[in-house]
């Protein structure tokens, strides 16, 4: 028997995922707040290891939280340009001091070579007391980095420089070419890493980098991801949007970079053609041409990186329709 839209045989065990959206962009500490609260509700669609304090993974993808993150970063020596003229993104990074070193410099030089510039570096706190052993030693350093776009924010561009909008369509222009100007940094750092294998890929893993949403994640169950980040519990990390994942993990094992949500999905099901689509998509990287990213394409692939889940990889070439012009 069913009842209304429930019906038992479409039952099955997989990834919980909830999103939370106020459709007139309204932002606010609330949806946050909601958000969490479905992460929650979705506690029983997550999986734990051997210990029940370590989970598969869990997170949630916010809108930029301008408001908290000036507030966060007022004492580092620093200071961020108007909303939209900076991108900051959350970074795994490894424990050993020279590693972490040699990996923030990479993504400075970087940024310089695409023509911005690394503002600064915030510890993200954090509380690992309710975390299981498995969880705590396999947990990377946390850091926040900020990244500013010069092309509009350095005075001697002036206003009529490359990037200078004064309108709504102008600057929503000036946004898109940062964010994808942002994706290209990052995509050299990842590749520029596993090549010169400066560490593990499991070691060093950028979550998110955009001037538009901020994620947080780890191998964390539902109930454990608030605590470890206490940025979502403060009033000013407000956004009218939370996209909130609990995973069961199916064929991957469990890791701090491989929960959700990835920059564009949070996925609730297994993709078992991912072999297949692996490779043909690395047989058309040959044939990709982009107007939009012209001959920057070439710095960023190849668009999967190894080591990641079906998921993982759908969202690495997800992420290239949309910086190729593609809407969601």
């Amino acid at each position: 028997m069913s009842a209304g839209l429930y019906d038992p045989q479409n039952e099955h065990d997989a990834c919980g995922v909830g999103f939370v959206v106020d459709i007139k962009g309204r932002k606010s500490h609330g949806v946050i707040e909601k958000g969490l609260q479905i992460l929650l509700n979705l506690l029983h669609r997550g999986a734990c290891g051997c210990e029940a304090n370590t989970g598969d993974g869990a997170g949630v993808l916010v809108q930029i939280p301008d408001r908290f993150l000036r507030k966060a970063t007022r004492d580092l020596g620093f200071e961020l340009p108007p909303e939209g003229q900076y991108g900051a993104g959350l970074v795994f990074l490894p424990k050993g001091r020279s590693e972490r070193e040699q990996l923030r410099h990479l993504i400075e030089h970087t940024a310089r070579a695409e023509g911005h510039t690394v503002l600064g570096w915030r510890d993200v706190p954090g509380d690992d007391s309710s975390l299981g052993a498995s969880a705590r030693v396999a947990k990377p350093v946390i850091e926040q980095v900020f990244i500013a776009d010069r092309r509009r924010t350095n005075p001697a561009t002036g206003p009529s420089g490359p990037g200078a909008h004064d309108d709504d369509a102008g600057d929503a222009i000036a946004r898109t070419r940062f964010e994808r100007a942002l994706y290209v940094i990052r995509k050299q750092v990842e590749h520029a890493a596993d090549r010169l294998a400066l560490v593990e890929a499991s070691a060093f893993y950028i979550v998110s980098l955009s001037a538009n949403t901020l994620i947080y994640k780890g191998m964390l169950t539902a109930d454990q991801i608030a605590p470890t980040f206490p940025d979502l519990a403060d009033l000013d990390m407000e956004s009218a949007l939370a996209l909130v994942h609990q995973r069961f993990s199916t064929n991957t094992f469990p890791s701090w970079p491989l929960a959700h949500p990835y920059r564009y999905v949070a996925h609730n099901g297994e993709i078992n053609t991912v072999r297949g689509n692996t490779n043909w998509m690395r047989a058309r990287e040959g044939l990709l041409r982009s107007s939009l990213l012209g001959d920057d394409l070439k710095k960023v692939l190849p668009v999967i990186r190894e080591g990641g889940s079906d998921t993982a990889t759908f969202d690495n070439v997800l992420e290239l329709l949309v910086m190729s012009g593609r809407s969601l």
